[in-house]
C-alpha cells in the first residue's frame, strides 16, 4: 500500500460498525472520493478480534487504525508504546464540546488524547410492556436494579408461550453480562485504587449464584448466546426480558423486530459502559491522514448515521436532534451520565479478566460451584499481577 494515500483500519464485530461500510451510506467511499485516497476498513469478529488487534501490535499484521475498547484497553496500550497521541481537529465544524462529558474524559490518558468515540456499549434492559404489565400489575421504571430482573424472570417465564429472559452467556460475553449483578451485591470485579481482584468473598458468591438461577428462565442454550442470539431471541418474542448494549439497539429494534411497540426499556443501576473508539498505531506512517479520515468518521453527521443505525451515539447534538425518531435516546443517555460505571483503567487488563470470562462460565455451566469458580479466578488474576 502507498502510505502517502492510503490507510487500513481493523474494526471489531460489532453492528454499530457496519454502519460504515453500509452501501446506503457510503461513508468510506465518500472520503476516499474526497480525498483521493484509499482507506481500506476490515471487520474482525469479536471472538477473534483481541488477538487480530494484538498482532498488530506486535508488527505481525500490518494497520493504521484500531479499534480500541476504551477505557478497557486504553492505559495498557499506551504504556506499551502501542498507540499514538491523536490530534482533534479545533474547527467550528468537528465541535469536540458536543462530545458527551463523560465520553470525551474517556479519550484522554493522563491529561493526553489518544481516542477517537465511534459508539457507545452499556447495559440496556428491554422487556415486552404488555407481558411485565400483566404480572406486575403496574408499568416498569426507567431505571431497574437487578433484583427486579430477577424478580421478572421468575413472573414473566412461559407467559405468551416465551421464556422469560435471554442471557448473554457465551464464554467470551458472560464476565460483563454478570457484571451488574455483582455490583448489585455492593462490591465489584476490581479495587478502583489498587486494581486488586475483589469479587472471590461472600457477596461474590451470592451475586454468582443469582446470576446463575436466571439459567432456569432462559432457553436451553443460553450458554451460547452472543449478541446476535440475543437480538434473534427477543426479536422473534422467544424471551419477553434481555439485557443486550447499547450498542445494539438500533438493530435489534429494527423492522425484524415483532411488534415493536411493545418493547419497553430500562437503564440498569449498577451497568457498566465502554466507548469503543478508534485509535492510531504507533506504527502509522501517515498520522496526519489517519487524523484526518477519524475526524470525518467522528463528526457529528456521521454520529447521526452510526447512532440511528445502532442504538448508541456519543454527541450531545444527537440525542437532540434524534430524540424522537429513536424513543430509547432518552433511556439511553440517562445510562451514559448517571448510571453506568467504568472498570478501573488498568494495566495488562485483557490478561486480567480472562480468568473471569473463563471461570464464571464453568459455574454456569455446572463444571463448577460459584465458590469454587471465583477462588480460581482470583488466583489466576492474581498470577497475571505477580
Amino acid at each position: 500500500m502507498d502510505i502517502e494515500n492510503g490507510l487500513k483500519v481493523l474494526a471489531v464485530g460489532d453492528p454499530a460498525v457496519y454502519a460504515y461500510t453500509d452501501s446506503r451510506f457510503s461513508l468510506i467511499e465518500k472520503f476516499n472520493k474526497t480525498r483521493g485516497v484509499k482507506v481500506e476498513f476490515n471487520i474482525v469478529p469479536f471472538d477473534r478480534y483481541y488477538e487480530t488487534m494484538m498482532s498488530t501490535f506486535n508488527g505481525e499484521q500490518d494497520y493504521d487504525i484500531v479499534m480500541v475498547a476504551g477505557h478497557l484497553w486504553a492505559k495498557d496500550f499506551i504504556n506499551q508504546g502501542f498507540l499514538a497521541e491523536v490530534q482533534y481537529p479545533s474547527t467550528k465544524e468537528y465541535n469536540r464540546e458536543d462530545i458527551l462529558d463523560v465520553i470525551a474524559g474517556e479519550m484522554v490518558v493522563d491529561g493526553r488524547p489518544y481516542l477517537y468515540p465511534s459508539f457507545c456499549d452499556g447495559h440496556i434492559f428491554l422487556y415486552r410492556k404488555s407481558v411485565v404489565s400483566r404480572v406486575m400489575n403496574e408499568q416498569l421504571s426507567d431505571v431497574v436494579d437487578t433484583d427486579t430482573i430477577l424478580l421478572l424472570a421468575e413472573k414473566c417465564d412461559r407467559v405468551d408461550n416465551m421464556r422469560a429472559i435471554a442471557l448473554k452467556a457465551h464464554q467470551s460475553e458472560i464476565f460483563l453480562d454478570f457484571l451488574p449483578y455483582l455490583r448489585n451485591e455492593a462490591i465489584d470485579a476490581f479495587d478502583i485504587t489498587s486494581h486488586a481482584p475483589s469479587f472471590n468473598n461472600e457477596k461474590g458468591i451470592i451475586a454468582l449464584k443469582k446470576y446463575n438461577s436466571l439459567k432456569k428462565y432462559a432457553p436451553e442454550d443460553t450458554h451460547t448466546y452472543g449478541n446476535d442470539e440475543v437480538r434473534v431471541a427477543f426479536q422473534k418474542k422467544k424471551v419477553a426480558l434481555t439485557v443486550t448494549w447499547g450498542g445494539q439497539l438500533g438493530v435489534v429494534l429494527n423492522d425484524r423486530c415483532l411488534d415493536i411497540e411493545d418493547v419497553g426499556f430500562a437503564a440498569i443501576k449498577t451497568a457498566w459502559n465502554v466507548t469503543w473508539s478508534f485509535a492510531i498505531s504507533q506504527r502509522c506512517k501517515n498520522k496526519k491522514l489517519a487524523n484526518e479520515f477519524l475526524a470525518y468518521i467522528t463528526s457529528s453527521e456521521v454520529d447521526r448515521i452510526v447512532g440511528g443505525y445502532a442504538g448508541s451515539p456519543v454527541r450531545k447534538s444527537t440525542y437532540v436532534k434524534d430524540a424522537e425518531k429513536y424513543r430509547w435516546y432518552d433511556t439511553h443517555l440517562k445510562l451514559i451520565e448517571k448510571y453506568a460505571k467504568p472498570l478501573p483503567m488498568m494495566d495488562r487488563a485483557g490478561e486480567k479478566m480472562a480468568p473471569l470470562y473463563d471461570y464464571i462460565y464453568k459455574a454456569f455451566t455446572g463444571e463448577l460451584d460459584a465458590g469454587e469458580a471465583l477462588a480460581y479466578a482470583e488466583v489466576k488474576v492474581k498470577s497475571v499481577v505477580n
